[in-house]
């Protein structure tokens, strides 16, 4: 309680010096504030996602809204308003606070669900039902203990014990029965067991190659360990061991399938991965070019490829070498004539602008003194240009 308190202290710092509000933005801040401390949270919420829809960069909006979420246990919309305030406020330090709250909050959330569902394995195997039976005739009041150990709740808890206690050879088969029956258990802590059971079954199989059971459930555990690499063995050792009529047999071949599948998934996206990486790649190169900052070119490079470019009428390529041409030379005559030819050659193509740009290199060329031939040649394109 401590904690939030300091919360909700902190988010009552004052942003005016950062943002100006409109009268209908202030009014839903107020109402929302107000209904806040009325502890109307749902009520409040809507007038602090209404100021968000007058303007989404209101910090104090967001902040509102981030004390709703947290007040009412929505951590994971939390984190992402946390994420929008950071984005839009200059206030750094609230953030890390907000931020150390909310982490806080979470791990106290994940203890709190940590502590129900163990609490839930524990009264499944350690409490006992007690049924309670009137005799009519002795009217004697008979009590009768029976442990639900027969759930893969039960048998998680009982496996867990039995390990910790050194019993682990007997909790393995236990606990295997238990995870692979009822897959959420293996989000729960289990102190070794799966690490344990991997171990177990490997050292069976080395004294047992054939134990298709032990095969079987070590594949799986590799499944969870996610190395394919080690389940597509077992699983086709279990096929050439067993018959095709076998459900061992069918399970593997769909296991090796669906591992198959997956795999030519993966592959597709790293593929899909590389050609954005090319294509990043290829456009950082351009832009470093059209900048005259590529390290793989020396001055002159941009002008005779741009030219180059230019001659095998590759428009695109021509005016992203000879941009960084007079870049890296702003001075030079001839970058800026042949710059504005590129342009020209843009405009027929359907740029609106290249003309309009093409004027403005010519010009430049020609205040920049050029040697009579190019100087010839760009009076001749300012005028021809001029009559459009």
């Amino acid at each position: 309680m401590r904690l939030l308190f300091i919360l909700f202290l902190l988010l009552q710092v004052s942003f005016s010096s950062e943002y100006e509000y409109s009268e209908n933005i202030i009014e839903a801040l107020q109402r929302g504030d107000y209904l806040f401390s009325q502890n109307k949270v749902e009520d409040a919420l809507i007038e602090y996602e209404n100021v968000i829809l007058m303007d989404e960069t209101n910090v104090k909006g967001l902040i509102g809204i981030f004390k709703c979420q947290l007040k009412t246990s929505k951590l994971a919309k939390a984190r992402y308003t946390l994420d929008s305030i950071n984005n839009y406020s200059l206030n750094k330090k609230l953030i890390m606070q907000l931020d150390k709250v909310l982490n806080e909050t979470e791990r106290m959330q994940d203890q709190q669900a940590a502590r129900e569902f163990f609490d839930k394995q524990k009264q499944d195997f350690l409490n006992p039902v007690t049924a309670i039976r009137k005799d009519k005739k002795k009217k004697v009041v008979q009590t009768e203990q029976v442990f639900e150990t027969n759930s893969p709740q039960g048998k998680f808890a009982k496996a867990v014990q039995l390990h910790k206690k050194k019993y682990t050879s007997q909790a393995i088969p236990l606990f295997m029965d238990a995870i692979m029956t009822q897959g959420n258990l293996l989000f729960a802590k289990d102190y070794g067991l799966l690490e344990a059971s991997q171990r177990y079954y490997q050292k069976n199989i080395q004294i047992n190659p054939r134990s298709i059971k032990d095969l079987f459930i070590l594949a799986w555990i590799w499944d969870q360990f996610v190395n394919p690499e080690q389940s597509k063995k077992l699983y086709t050792r279990i096929m050439e061991l067993e018959p095709s009529s076998s459900n061992y047999y069918q399970i593997s071949k769909g296991k090796l399938l669906a591992i198959a599948k997956e795999e030519e998934r993966l592959k597709g996206i790293r593929a899909s991965n590389e050609k954005v990486a090319q294509k990043d790649k290829a456009r950082q190169k351009m832009l470093q070019i059209s900048n005259g900052v590529y390290s793989g070119y020396n001055k002159d490079d941009y002008l005779t490829k741009g030219r180059e470019f230019l001659d095998n009428d590759k428009v695109k390529d021509a005016i992203i070498h000879l941009q960084g041409a007079v870049k890296i030379a702003p001075k030079d005559a001839k970058s800026h004539y042949y710059y504005a030819l590129a342009q020209v050659e843009s405009g027929f193509n359907g740029n609106e602008g290249g003309f309009a740009n093409a004027i403005a290199q010519v010009k430049l060329c020609l205040d920049l003194d050029p040697d009579p031939y190019i100087r010839q040649e760009a009076t001749n394109l300012l005028t021809s240009l001029n009559q459009r």
